[in-house]
């Protein structure tokens, strides 16, 4: 799920898309992460780069899983501590 590696953090995220909101949570073990986008065209997988880094403050970047639902994403610089306190925010 959260894994630090040196150089920043890999997300093993579960990725829903076409949602109502952009959201990161945990549930059930998992990292989910909803976008509005819809999975056509790789309009999901822009929206995860630019929201993530909006919403972590830090580089990010998709390593495998552009065509899946199930994505592992690094989090440049960043240490888990600090995603699990951004996660505790979240609703």
């Amino acid at each position: 799920m959260i894994k630090e590696i040196a150089g920043g953090v890999l997300l093993e995220v579960r990725v829903k898309t076409s949602s109502s909101r952009f959201a990161l949570y945990e549930k059930d073990g998992r990292l989910i992460l909803e976008v509005t986008s819809p999975p056509h065209e790789g309009r999901a997988n822009l929206e995860i780069v630019k929201g993530l880094k909006r919403l972590l403050r830090k580089d990010v970047e998709i390593v495998s899983g552009f065509r899946a639902k199930d994505k592992v994403i690094l989090v440049r610089g960043a240490e888990a501590g600090e995603i699990e306190h951004i996660l505790l925010r979240s609703p």
